[in-house]
Protein backbone atom coordinates (compact mmCIF):
# COMPACT_ATOMS: atom_id res chain seq x y z
CA UNK A 1 0.00 0.00 0.00
CA UNK A 2 2.22 3.44 -1.32
CA UNK A 3 -0.88 6.03 -1.45
CA UNK A 4 -2.79 8.07 1.21
CA UNK A 5 -6.00 7.62 0.29
CA UNK A 6 -5.40 3.46 0.15
CA UNK A 7 -4.32 3.69 4.04
CA UNK A 8 -7.25 6.17 4.71
CA UNK A 9 -9.80 3.57 3.35
CA UNK A 10 -7.47 0.62 5.19
CA UNK A 11 -8.19 2.41 8.54
CA UNK A 12 -11.60 3.40 8.04
CA UNK A 13 -12.70 -0.01 7.27
CA UNK A 14 -10.84 -1.42 10.30
CA UNK A 15 -12.45 0.78 12.81
CA UNK A 16 -15.87 -0.03 10.61
CA UNK A 17 -16.48 3.49 10.23
CA UNK A 18 -18.69 4.32 7.15
CA UNK A 19 -17.58 6.91 4.77
CA UNK A 20 -20.29 9.25 5.73
CA UNK A 21 -19.60 9.30 9.62
CA UNK A 22 -15.64 10.13 8.85
CA UNK A 23 -16.93 13.14 6.65
CA UNK A 24 -18.64 14.62 8.59
CA UNK A 25 -15.99 14.05 11.33
CA UNK A 26 -13.99 16.34 8.78
CA UNK A 27 -16.86 18.66 7.81
CA UNK A 28 -16.70 17.34 4.62
CA UNK A 29 -19.43 16.28 1.91
CA UNK A 30 -19.24 12.16 1.76
CA UNK A 31 -18.68 13.08 -2.22
CA UNK A 32 -15.42 14.57 -1.19
CA UNK A 33 -13.83 12.02 1.41
CA UNK A 34 -14.40 9.67 -1.49
CA UNK A 35 -12.73 11.95 -3.26
CA UNK A 36 -10.06 11.80 -1.00
CA UNK A 37 -9.74 8.27 -0.28
CA UNK A 38 -9.74 7.79 -4.42
CA UNK A 39 -6.71 10.05 -4.71
CA UNK A 40 -8.33 12.51 -6.42
CA UNK A 41 -8.65 15.33 -3.98
CA UNK A 42 -6.02 16.47 -1.60
CA UNK A 43 -6.84 16.25 2.19
CA UNK A 44 -5.37 19.59 4.00
CA UNK A 45 -3.22 19.37 7.32
CA UNK A 46 -6.06 19.83 9.33
CA UNK A 47 -8.22 17.13 8.12
CA UNK A 48 -5.20 14.94 8.35
CA UNK A 49 -5.10 16.02 12.44
CA UNK A 50 -8.80 15.76 12.61
CA UNK A 51 -8.85 12.29 11.12
CA UNK A 52 -5.77 10.78 13.04
CA UNK A 53 -7.63 12.10 16.28
CA UNK A 54 -10.99 10.63 15.25
CA UNK A 55 -9.11 6.88 14.44
CA UNK A 56 -6.53 7.34 16.76
CA UNK A 57 -3.73 6.69 14.79
CA UNK A 58 -0.41 8.55 13.67
CA UNK A 59 0.11 11.03 11.05
CA UNK A 60 3.40 8.98 10.51
CA UNK A 61 1.42 5.98 10.03
CA UNK A 62 -1.07 7.43 7.36
CA UNK A 63 1.87 9.17 5.53
CA UNK A 64 3.64 5.58 5.62
CA UNK A 65 6.63 7.06 7.62
CA UNK A 66 5.95 4.79 10.35
CA UNK A 67 4.50 0.84 10.59
CA UNK A 68 2.83 0.81 13.79
CA UNK A 69 -0.27 2.24 13.35
CA UNK A 70 -0.87 3.68 17.15
CA UNK A 71 0.16 6.55 18.50
CA UNK A 72 3.54 6.64 20.54
CA UNK A 73 3.79 8.80 23.65
CA UNK A 74 7.12 10.52 24.79
CA UNK A 75 8.64 9.54 28.12
CA UNK A 76 7.31 13.58 28.83
CA UNK A 77 3.79 12.49 27.92
CA UNK A 78 4.01 8.78 30.29
CA UNK A 79 4.73 10.85 33.41
CA UNK A 80 2.03 13.55 32.67
CA UNK A 81 0.00 10.89 32.17
CA UNK A 82 1.06 8.84 35.65
CA UNK A 83 0.95 12.16 37.33
CA UNK A 84 -2.41 13.13 36.91
CA UNK A 85 -3.60 9.07 37.68
CA UNK A 86 -2.05 10.07 41.27
CA UNK A 87 -3.58 12.92 41.80
CA UNK A 88 -7.04 10.97 41.23
CA UNK A 89 -5.87 8.33 43.26
CA UNK A 90 -4.87 11.19 45.86
CA UNK A 91 -8.49 12.72 45.62
CA UNK A 92 -10.44 9.11 46.05
CA UNK A 93 -8.28 8.13 49.13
Amino acid sequence: MNDLGERLKQIRNEKGFPQKVVADFLNLHRSNYSKIENNQQNMTTHQLRLFCQFCDVSADYILGLRVQSKKVYSLDDINKILKNIRSIENILK
